[in-house]
């Protein structure tokens, strides 16, 4: 199974959120992919913010088990494409880990950070990246 790895600042909200949705999708879908997450930021073994685990659960899935992690070298070379949600997360990515020589790429445009906001507006952007997760499998030639 390929790993897709999606990338955001905390890995709190935006990219546990895009896993689980993926994963979601590739499981109803029995696509050959599996989704992971990490924030270029996050500290080791936090939770998912109230908002993410909310905007997730009106969906019918759990961040109960997300715990936040950084991007590791074994992380990065077990993926086989790599999605941040901006492209300022590319740049950061490609100094921290020059050697990356996979897909890495970034949402167009980006994906806004809810963190602190309203549940409204992970809302939004649960939907948004549930949107975005579908052009990505569509990509992959995996049609939904």
């Amino acid at each position: 199974m390929k790993t897709v790895l999606l990338l955001c600042t905390g890995n709190t909200c935006r990219s546990p959120m895009a896993a689980c949705i993926m994963n979601h999708l590739c499981d109803i879908h029995k696509f050959p992919f599996q989704a992971d997450s990490a924030g270029l930021y996050a500290r080791e073994g936090g939770y998912a913010s109230s908002g993410a685990c909310i905007a997730m659960k009106a969906r019918g899935l759990s961040l109960a088990n997300h715990r936040t992690k950084p991007p590791t070298e074994i992380l990065l070379k077990n993926s086989f494409l790599i999605i941040t949600m901006t492209p300022e997360h590319v740049e950061l990515c490609l100094e921290r880990f020059p050697w990356i020589n996979l897909p890495l790429r970034s949402f167009c445009p980006p994906v806004s950070d809810p963190f602190g906001s309203s549940v409204a507006l992970y809302h939004q952007t649960a939907s948004n990246l549930e949107m975005r997760i579908i052009e990505v499998l569509q990509e992959l030639s995996m049609p939904i």
